[in-house]
């Protein structure tokens, strides 16, 4: 379906497009292309320079030569050098001045594609031309990761009624999760007083658990009751102490082993543990029947569209997403909600989970009674990362949660005691985190007949480690010292000796120390990621190197724990590609299945799953696989 873009024409802006673009393109002199790119702001909205190219990291790339056999950096013998110019609206403007843009035509070759609608529709109108044999011919890096993420390749691509993929725009990516801005957190002062240490735990080093992730029989009380410990070894910690030291967020110690053996919460059955330690501090504390106090609580539905919670007991979610073999599932009838529901129910009927939660519609998911988490009577909360560390003491109710009350974050779990075998030890794989997909750039048709490749592989080696680097954090102290800048935002800065410091960590890995502060204007104009299409490094997850911000370690144990399971099922990234028949029937059906559910599901969490059959009966009437199959045409790319 084509995209009808505004055709309100501003005479003297157009004037202004026309100008800024014929100065900006085609070649000044041989072995040199020049290259204007449409951005949406200057970092600092113009604070610290007047155009984009006189950014540090700009001015760098400028001055280097692109080898396009290699596609990769070059030297002036063997490359090919790229200027590259900015075209840039006023603050406020953004939409107006690219709808203008669009409209007259006045375009220059490269354009972020922010809020442009899907890159096809712009090949369609004629803006962009495609880019497919640039990509295959020149990127190897970004096909490197777009074959390691095979579930991010229909929303880069389209494929068309004979199998062909085509590309016609270039995506920022992010190598692992971004640092959230919040998730699960649990006192872990209440851990320690009042959790007991089980006499066994997971045996990480045994044969058994090595070859298959988990003891033979699980959780422990199964594990005794069957006589059967394989994989599980007498726990060596008989009694837990901690020590706070001067700073708690920095310095915190205890010697918590949870029952999976791990130092911090890993399984269900571990929650369960902590539960049973939350419930003897909230009645020491006499709050049992205080509707503000419990061990957790859950969103007023019951559940989480995302997955989150109920992606432990299975994989998946409880609405649309996409199952291990890639294809689309609907989960609201499958095992794993089922599974799921028990457990919630189980949890409801041993008191651990708010009796009113269904109650606080007006609560968003993460930030449920936040009184009563910031009063210190919640054990287990989903919260923002403000409220980690000692952030509660000031505003606790009990003189000792005053003085030690500690949240810690947590991981979703995984399931080791809930239904069939089927449901169990697999790692959650929907959840609520930003998507490793970034910004797209586009190319128009004034590049038509140009030779693309050396800036093609200049972006190629924007998604090497070296490339990401540079682009999404900065200059070198190398790459500072090797020409002069003017202006030189870095040495106003004070960071001659370049953005960061890389030093090695215990395991040998890298470990990346920002010498400024990233988070702020100035740690925008000090990077060079208005260029949008670039490997971001975020440092979290399975990658092999570690980014040092100067938070503390309280935050950065809470980031990692946050950023243990990867989301690969989360599937309404794909809406975007729905035609408009399509966004109608989604919209129409999704709203009579979550109308049900919400209706339905509290009712089982709170009274069991005796009317399941029933309620999977009538929730297929309102056909929710007449979406899947939606949703099963775009994941095929047809």
């Amino acid at each position: 379906m084509k995209r009808v873009w505004k055709r309100t024409i501003a005479v003297g802006l157009s004037l202004i497009l026309m100008i800024s673009t014929l100065t900006g393109c085609g070649s000044s002199k041989k072995g040199e292309e020049e290259f204007t790119m449409w951005i949406y702001n200057d970092d600092g909205q113009g604070v610290y320079y007047s155009q984009y190219e006189d950014n540090d990291v700009i001015q760098w790339l400028n001055a280097q030569y692109w080898d396009t056999e290699n596609k990769t950096l070059g030297t002036q013998e063997n490359g090919s050098q790229i200027k590259l110019h900015f075209q840039v609206p006023i603050l406020g403007s953004e939409s107006d001045n690219f709808n203008t843009m669009i409209a007259t035509g006045e375009y220059p070759e490269m354009i972020d594609l922010s809020s442009a609608g899907t890159p096809s529709s712009l090949y369609e109108d004629g803006v962009l031309m495609e880019i497919t044999e640039w990509v295959e011919g020149y990127m190897p890096n970004y096909l490197a990761l777009l074959d390691a993420n095979p579930e991010l390749k229909p929303l880069v691509t389209t494929t068309d009624e004979e199998g062909k993929v085509h590309y016609y725009a270039i995506y920022g990516m992010n190598d692992s999760l971004i640092n959230p801005w919040g998730g699960y957190m649990y006192r872990r002062d209440w851990v320690v007083k009042y959790a007991e240490p089980t006499k066994y735990v997971w045996d990480w080093e045994s044969e058994y658990v090595i070859q298959n992730g988990h003891p033979e029989v699980t959780p422990l009380l199964a594990a005794t009751q069957q006589g059967n410990l394989n994989g599980w070894k007498e726990n060596e910690v008989t009694e837990f102490t901690f020590s706070q030291g001067a700073d708690p967020n920095n310095d915190w110690s205890d010697n918590v082993i949870f029952p999976s053996g791990r130092t911090d919460p890993y399984t269900v059955s571990d929650w369960e543990w902590m539960f049973e330690a939350f419930a003897k501090a909230i009645d020491e504390r006499g709050w049992t029947n205080d509707t503000s106090s419990y061990c957790t609580t859950l969103f007023y539905l019951g559940y989480l569209e995302t997955g989150d919670l109920v992606s432990t007991f299975g994989g998946g979610g409880c609405s649309w997403y996409v199952d291990e073999n890639g294809n689309a599932a609907f989960g609201g009838t499958g095992d794993t909600f089922k599974t799921y529901l028990e457990c919630m129910n189980s949890w409801y009927q041993n008191g651990w989970i708010d009796k009113q939660f269904e109650t606080r519609a007006s609560d968003m998911f993460y930030d449920i009674n936040s009184s009563g988490a910031s009063r210190g009577m919640v054990g287990l909360t989903y919260n923002m990362m403000g409220m980690l560390g000692t952030t509660i003491r000031v505003t606790c109710d009990k003189e000792e949660d005053q003085e030690d009350a500690m949240f810690w974050g947590c991981s979703l779990p995984v399931n080791d005691m809930y239904g069939e075998l089927s449901q169990q030890y697999k790692e959650p794989d929907m959840l609520f985190q930003q998507t490793l997909l970034g910004t797209p750039m586009g190319f128009t048709t004034k590049c038509e007949d140009r030779d693309l490749s050396a800036i093609f592989s200049m972006l190629n080696w924007f998604y090497s480690y070296d490339g990401a680097l540079l682009i999404s954090k900065g200059l070198s102290k190398e790459q500072y010292e090797s020409m002069e800048f003017d202006p030189d935002l870095y040495a106003e800065q004070g960071l001659t000796d370049g953005a960061y410091t890389i030093t090695q960590n215990e395991d040998g890995t890298s470990k990346i120390t920002m010498n400024y502060d990233s988070t702020g204007d100035v740690g925008g104009a000090l990077k060079g990621t208005r260029l949008t299409a670039y490997l971001a490094l975020n440092g979290n997850g399975d990658v092999d190197y570690s980014i040092d911000l100067g938070q503390s370690a309280v935050t950065t144990h809470a980031y990692e724990q946050w950023g243990m399971y990867r989301n690969r099922a989360y599937m309404l990234n794909y809406n975007i590609l729905f035609t408009s028949d399509e966004a109608s029937a989604y919209s129409k059906v999704n709203t009579y299945v979550n109308d049900y559910m919400g209706q339905a599901i509290p009712d089982m969490i709170k009274h069991g799953l005796s009317s399941w059959e029933g309620y999977c009966t009538k929730l297929l009437k309102y056909d929710p696989d007449s979406i899947t199959q939606i949703y099963q045409r775009v994941i095929d790319g047809e």
